[in-house]
């Protein structure tokens, strides 16, 4: 009778095996203390920082080989997501009637008007640091030479670390990947979908339009299969400014404009916001996703949501309310359309669930969508006074906003950007190098340099982007019932939570 326990507890073994996640070392991005010589044979103190990985940041410390007395400061090399949920029903021919989102006069940015004044400089960059980008027919003759910063060669899901492609490789995930959570995804292609807002081809007969038609595109690819680590984010982010980064040349079309649909759970940390502040003192603006997770940003740190010197977008709907599931809070700056139940953004996109295979256009709804229309508004911007000051051009966007039914006391900004009232007041502003608004910029010395790796395994753990929703919204997790709940707490929150800004 023992002989036959070992294969019954083999078949009961089978009968309960559900699947996991495979293990995944953690990484720490490391500040530190170190001596250069200068071209003059001086001996300086300048900051470096490497990735290292290891079971806490007090093992990290231990064993540095510089020793800790060297280090400046240690942070969590975070994995940001676009937390997806792909549809199925891509759309082969669209009008631009489609995109409500565009002229729609409550919901909309009062775009075609604006059209009328720019449609978008050629000399103008917009950088999409994101999933990076397919050749797609409505984009092929927008795009600049970018670049590849994933330095993970899995989550790169294209067989090597960090080059110049910025070619979307796909990011599904299915049973084996690291971040498999029991449910597989599609590709999401979403730097294409967002790069389609922000400057699609228009008036050339096919698909969609996009804010700022006439501007150029750089795609920064970030994020791959499970993500992006933000230490890859941040270096994108110098490079579409035109830094030096670990790995690749000089970005020869350094960014106007740098659009980030990407974001997590987590504090604003030194590496990503020395990275903005290198970018905005370069004279980028910073446009970022505010998320969709329906939190007050007031208790809940997003990243790089409640960065300093950022455009942090909430989503809207076709009606001028705040969209269900967009973030809120005082770090909110402006609203943009990012689409719910009452209708969706519509962009370029692709029929492939893994590899590309055929051009398309799909839905998304999320504070994904939201913040390209803002980041094409400010190209727009620009390519009437390219000389503004990044603070200048969040001032001009904020002061410009239309109406919107959720205040800035309830968590939703200035309002919903108006693409006209916005160039207006810039063709009267004149450049000022003093207006810098009320964040600082940091002066941290953040330059990278090639990494030590500590080996360690550890659960991975994904964190919530900003897309919500893809071809056609899904009701909230947990029905009506829970997304009433959460509303009621949300708006209970916006009652409680402080008057003043502060951005860390």
């Amino acid at each position: 009778m023992v002989r036959w326990l070992a294969p019954i507890g083999f078949l009961i073994g089978l009968l309960f095996l559900t699947p996991v996640s495979q293990a995944r070392s953690k990484r720490f991005i490391v500040h530190y203390k170190a001596q250069k010589i200068s071209s003059q044979g001086r001996v300086q103190n300048v900051g470096q920082r490497e990735v290292f990985k290891g079971k806490s940041a007090e093992e990290v410390r231990r064993n540095f080989p510089l020793g800790s007395q060297n280090i400046l400061e240690i942070e969590e090399d975070l994995i940001l997501l676009p937390s997806l949920e792909p549809g199925d029903r891509g759309i082969e021919d669209s009008f631009y009637q489609s995109q409500w989102h565009y002229f729609d006069s409550d919901g909309g940015i009062e775009l075609p008007s604006a059209w009328d004044k720019t449609v978008g400089s050629s000399s103008i960059v917009v950088a999409v640091v994101d999933t990076g980008i397919l050749n797609h027919r409505d984009l092929q003759n927008k795009i600049l030479p970018g670049a590849d910063l994933i330095s993970d060669e899995v989550m790169a899901n294209d067989g090597n670390g960090r080059d110049t492609d910025a070619t979307d490789a796909g990011d599904w995930v299915e049973a084996g990947d690291f971040c498999f959570s029991g449910r597989s995804t599609n590709s999401s292609w979403h730097g294409t979908h967002v790069a389609g807002t922000v400057g699609a081809e228009t008036a050339n007969g096919i698909g969609v339009a996009g804010v700022a038609w006439g501007v150029k595109i750089l795609p920064v690819r970030v994020l791959g299969k499970c993500g992006g680590y933000l230490s890859d984010i941040a270096d994108g982010i110098r490079w579409a400014a035109g830094g030096s980064v670990s790995g690749l040349p000089v970005n020869s079309n350094p960014a106007d404009v740098i659009n980030l649909s990407l974001g997590g759970s987590g504090s604003c940390g030194s590496t990503i916001q020395s990275a903005i502040d290198f970018a905005v003192s370069k004279g980028s603006v910073i446009v970022v996703a505010a998320g969709n997770d329906q939190r007050n940003l007031n208790f809940n740190p997003y990243v790089p949501a409640t960065c300093r010197n950022v455009i942090t977008v909430g989503a809207g709907n076709r009606n001028a309310f705040r969209s269900f599931y967009s973030n809120y809070g005082d770090y909110v700056d402006v609203m943009a359309p990012g689409g719910d139940f009452d209708g969706q953004v519509f962009s370029t996109s692709n029929d492939g669930t893994k590899s590309a295979v055929r051009d398309s256009y799909k839905n998304m709804i999320g504070t994904s969508m939201a913040a390209p229309h803002v980041a094409g508004v400010a190209a727009l911007i620009k390519s009437l006074k390219p000389a503004l000051f990044p603070a200048q051009i969040e001032e001009i966007l904020k002061t410009t906003t239309k109406y919107f039914n959720c205040t800035q006391l309830e968590g939703c900004g200035a309002g919903l950007i108006n693409a006209f009232s916005a160039l207006e007041l810039a063709e009267s502003t004149e450049p000022d190098g003093s207006f810098q608004g009320t964040e600082p910029i940091s002066s941290f010395p953040d330059q990278p340099t090639g990494g030590r790796v500590i080996a360690y395994e550890e659960e991975g753990g994904g964190m919530c982007g900003s897309v919500a929703f893809v071809d056609g919204p899904k009701p909230p997790k947990g029905g009506l019932g829970a997304f009433l709940i959460s509303l009621a707490l949300g708006l209970l929150l916006s009652f409680t939570r402080p008057i003043n800004k502060h951005k860390s």
